[in-house]
């Protein structure tokens, strides 16, 4: 329904699209396609999508295909997204507020029993999901003293941001023996300015899947998935010398005499990006009656392509009527990566009208790899190091538990899943934190209707980004709602 963004430090945000991170744009793209999904079922989210030893739907070839098994008829399922992006940045005592919305289909699938003789069936199951949604953002304005954060010139300047330099709003520096040390800019503090960022988009898949009581009480399943997605941005950046803090006579490039005078400046950038890539889901659960159930899966990624259309421009005034004007330029990029694989094993216990689930799920995000694109061999061999040394192997764990009125086919749940940051140097407040609710309603298993909501918060260190300690931290929440109908025939 409804994400937050509580943020002190504008200046930390606007560097989320207009700056390249330490670890390159390609390892931010590499993590937001392998962070774990929540928005696949609302039964799940219900139990802190603790899914992968009592599924039964669709939404098992997401979590452990092996559970599918389990549904013995024919069986239909939805899922109804419901978001809203809420975001309040604190910039210089000046406070501004942003927000989107969006509604979507987040799941759709079916199932379906193959008999193979007149004790077994082989349940086949497809569904297309979008697990979870890339729309944010954020507004900024204020007057930049320079006690706390620094200008966004100052920020795009430390990312050699040729778009910046082509303006004249920084320039680059030399040592003596003519090696190019760096970017620099005089623009700093005294200055009035303004941010807005609008971004979106999301993964999407389309799964097929089996799944097949192998022996009494001991289910396998498997299951693949064609992934695509995209996430766009356009970010606008602007900055007005209300005080006259560069007067005429002060160049912000000292060899460029058009940039006598400072007097404003426009700063745009575009991405588009496209995600392509596959990956595969192996599971086994064990179940002694209706009591225990074990379960283990396996997810096996594929290689994944992004594909990048960039545009940049600006303008900038300077005194005397003299501006520089970059019309908007267009850049492509392509490159592929090796998401982490992961790892499962979960529990069940049922004591009449109370289940309990449990899972916990091992990723190593040291073995992301940069395989092709990215610049020249050393680039990628130097991106793919600072992944072995700065990301982390974590543990995800998931809890829920789920109560039934006898006799109403009424049930309410509840859940809590936490997720470690995927930077090794994180403090315990960046890892992400949900506590999730939910209910539902069973018509004698041929109708179900669910309803989930979870509220996840976390803290951000985005010191990799800007390089600056002051504005490296904030903390960030949302609120997931999702709506589940699920028919059996």
């Amino acid at each position: 329904m409804r994400r937050t963004t509580n943020a002190v430090a504008a200046a930390m945000l606007l560097a989320v699209l207009a700056t390249r991170a330490v670890l390159g744009q390609e390892v931010t793209d590499a993590l937001r396609l392998s962070q774990p999904a929540s928005q696949f079922n609302a039964h799940a989210l219900g139990m802190g999508n603790t899914y992968s030893t009592i599924g039964y739907d669709i939404s098992a070839l997401s979590f452990n295909p092996a559970t599918m098994a389990l549904s013995r008829t024919f069986s239909w399922t939805v899922t109804t997204n419901v978001e809203s992006f809420q975001s309040t940045t604190n910039y210089y005592g000046n406070r501004t507020h942003f927000g989107t919305n969006n509604t979507y289909c987040g799941q759709v699938g079916l199932t379906f029993p193959l008999r193979l003789d007149s004790t077994r069936n082989l349940i086949v199951g497809c569904a297309y999901t979008r697990s979870s949604d890339f729309g944010s953002g954020f507004k900024y304005a204020g007057l930049n003293d320079g006690s706390r954060f620094p200008s966004f010139s100052q920020v795009l300047a430390n990312q050699a941001d040729p778009t910046a330099r082509a303006l004249g709003l920084s320039y680059p520096t030399y040592d003596a023996s003519g090696n190019f040390l760096g970017d620099n800019t005089i623009l700093g503090d005294g200055l009035y300015e303004t941010g807005n960022l609008l971004a979106g988009g999301g993964p999407t898949h389309y799964s097929l899947g089996a799944a097949i009581e192998a022996t009494h009480n001991f289910f396998v399943g498997a299951s693949g998935s064609y992934n695509t997605g995209n996430y766009s941005s356009d970010l606008e950046l602007a900055a007005l010398d209300v005080n006259d803090a560069y007067p005429t006579g002060v160049l912000t490039a000292p060899d460029d005499p058009r940039t006598d005078g400072f007097e404003s400046a426009h700063y745009h950038v575009a991405r588009d990006k496209q995600y392509r890539g596959w990956d595969a889901r192996f599971g086994m659960m064990y179940k002694l009656a209706d009591f225990i159930g074990l379960s283990a899966s396996f997810h096996l990624p594929g290689p994944e392509k992004v594909s990048e259309d960039l545009f940049r421009g600006g303008t900038s005034r300077f005194a005397g009527s003299k501006s520089i004007v970059l019309p908007e330029t267009r850049s492509t990029s392509t490159f592929y990566f090796s998401p982490p694989a992961e790892l499962t094993v979960g529990a069940m216990v049922n004591m009449w009208i109370v289940t309990g689930t449990a899972e916990a799920t091992y990723v190593d995000y040291t073995t992301v790899r940069i395989t092709s694109g990215a610049g020249a061999l050393p680039d990628r061999t130097l991106i793919n190091k600072r992944i072995n040394d700065e990301l982390a192997a974590v543990l995800n764990l998931n809890l829920g538990a789920e109560v039934r009125l006898p006799f109403t086919g009424l049930s309410g749940r509840a859940g809590g899943i936490y997720q470690p940051s995927p930077y090794g140097s994180d403090p315990a407040r960046n890892s992400r934190k949900v506590v999730t609710v939910g209910c539902g309603y069973n018509a004698n298993d041929v109708a179900q209707v669910d309803l989930g909501y979870a509220y996840a918060w976390r803290g951000e260190n985005r010191e990799r980004q800007v390089g600056d300690d002051s504005s490296a931290n904030r903390t960030v929440g949302f609120n997931t709602l999702l709506f589940t109908i699920r028919v059996a025939f």
